[in-house]
């Protein structure tokens, strides 16, 4: 079960490639080649993210996207709160109930309460750096 949906996705990558390029402005299009995305809905993505002051960016002639924030402050929480009511959805009952609570609980309640918590955590505390690191490590 995933908890955030493809602008998070593609921001998540995106990112990755952009950190992965820090000497030169990264564009749109390279980057949705390079990761097979659809260019508009990048473009989108990338705009949200320089509003977030994840990402700067510069038009024109030797412009493109670049990382605001270094690398080691940007976690996987920070990307996904760009797009999604991430909070929202780890309080919502995993099966649907309108009333679930610690009081009132459905079945499911205190076990996926512990999952939603280590959800959260891990969002929290896995730096844009880590993925890098992880990235380059699956590579060699």
């Amino acid at each position: 079960m995933l908890f955030y949906g493809k602008p998070s996705q593609y921001a998540i990558r995106a990112l990755i490639y952009i950190a992965e390029n820090p000497d030169t402005p990264s564009l749109a299009k390279d980057i949705a080649d390079r990761e097979n995305m659809p260019k508009h809905f990048l473009s989108k993505v990338l705009k949200d993210l320089v509003g977030a002051r994840i990402l700067d960016s510069r038009l024109g002639p030797g412009g493109g996207f670049w990382m605001k924030k270094s690398v080691d402050r940007v976690t996987l929480l920070q990307i996904v709160r760009v797009f999604e009511d991430i909070d929202t959805s780890l309080k919502t009952c995993a099966i649907g109930w309108a009333k679930c609570s610690d009081q009132s609980p459905c079945g499911l309640h205190h076990e996926f309460k512990c999952v939603r918590q280590k959800i959260h955590d891990y969002l929290n505390n896995t730096t844009l750096a880590s993925l890098l690191s992880a990235e380059r490590d699956k590579r060699n």
